[in-house]
C-alpha cells in the first residue's frame, strides 16, 4: 500500500526555524548554496530525513528561498528578523514569516473566533488528509507560534496604520500630536512574535528574558538571563525542544521510516 503524504507543513515553531536559519546566515550570509551545505552549516553530517525536514520548514516559513534545482539561500525577511535596526521593524518582518505557512493560514481562517484546544485541530488536520505521525509534529508548530503571539500580546500592543488613518484629517492629526498615540491591538493575524527581544543595548549589557539557543542535531544549548516572566517563556520553549527532539530520536530507531521521511521531506522542497 502506498505510503499516505501529509499536505505541507513546518514542522518546527517560528522560534525554533529562527534559530537554525541564523546558524545558515552567520556562516553563509545570503550567498546562493546546495542544500547540503546549508544542512552542514545546521550541525547535521548531510542531507538525511531529519536536515531535509528542518530546510523544509525554513522554507515553509519564508527564511530560505529555493535557488535553482537544489540551492538555497536565507531571504532578505530573515535578514531583517536577524539583524533589525529597531524592534518595529522585527516585529514586522515576524508576523510576515509566521503566516508564511500556507497551513497556519488555513487554521485561522477555519477558527475565525480564536484558537480551541489541539482536539478540534487535530480533527481538521485528519480531514485534511494529514498523516497520523504528521498530525502531532504539525500541531506542536502551530501552537508553539500561537503562544509565542499570545505571550507577546500579553506584554505589549503593536499595530499597522490602515488607509483610513492614513487620510485622517489635520484635526485628528492636531490630537495625535496633544496626547500619545493609543496602542489598539491588532488582530492575530496581525500581532507580532517574539522571537528575539531587541538586541543588547549599546553598553553592551545582554536584554532580559532574551533566550540563546543553539541546537546541534540531537543536542541543544540554552543560556540567558531571566526574570518569573521570561522563566515561563523559557518552560514553554523547552517543552516544544523536548517534543522535537524526542520525534528525532524515535525516527533513528526506524530504519525504514528514514528512507520514507527522506522522500517525504524531499518533496516538499
Amino acid at each position: 500500500m502506498a505510503r499516505m503524504r501529509s499536505p505541507n507543513y513546518p514542522s518546527l515553531s517560528l522560534t525554533q526555524s529562527v534559530d537554525m536559519v541564523a546558524k545558515i546566515h552567520r556562516l553563509n550570509r545570503t550567498n546562493v548554496i546546495t542544500r547540503e551545505d546549508a544542512a552542514h552549516a545546521l550541525g547535521y553530517s548531510g542531507l538525511t530525513g531529519r536536515s531535509m525536514t528542518v530546510i523544509a520548514a525554513l522554507i515553509q516559513f519564508g527564511l530560505l528561498s529555493r535557488v535553482g534545482t537544489g540551492d538555497v539561500r536565507v531571504t532578505q525577511t530573515a535578514v531583517e528578523i536577524l539583524h533589525a535596526e529597531n524592534e518595529r521593524e522585527r516585529n514586522e518582518a515576524l508576523i510576515k514569516a509566521a503566516f508564511t505557512p500556507q497551513l497556519f493560514r488555513d487554521i485561522h481562517e477555519r477558527f475565525p473566533d480564536g484558537i480551541p484546544s489541539e482536539g478540534p485541530i487535530k480533527s481538521y488536520l485528519i480531514k485534511q488528509e494529514f498523516s497520523d505521525t504528521a498530525v502531532g509534529p504539525a500541531i506542536s508548530a502551530f501552537m508553539e507560534t500561537y503562544r509565542e503571539v499570545e505571550n507577546l500580546k500579553e506584554n505589549e500592543s503593536y499595530s499597522h496604520p490602515d488607509s483610513s488613518s492614513l487620510e485622517s484629517t489635520e484635526q485628528s492629526k492636531e490630537v495625535q500630536m496633544q496626547q500619545p498615540p493609543s496602542l489598539t491591538p491588532m488582530p492575530l493575524l496581525a500581532s507580532p512574535i517574539l522571537s528575539y527581544p531587541v538586541s543588547a543595548h549599546a553598553n553592551g549589557v545582554q536584554d532580559l528574558n532574551k533566550v540563546n539557543m543553539d541546537i546541534r542535531g540531537d543536542k541543544v544549548q540554552i543560556s540567558g538571563i531571566f526574570d518569573i516572566r521570561g522563566l515561563s517563556l523559557l518552560e514553554k520553549k523547552v517543552a516544544a525542544l523536548k517534543t522535537l527532539l524526542a520525534l528525532q530520536a524515535e525516527e533513528e530507531l526506524q530504519e525504514d521510516g528514514r528512507d520514507a521521511d527522506y522522500l517525504e521531506a524531499k518533496d516538499r522542497i
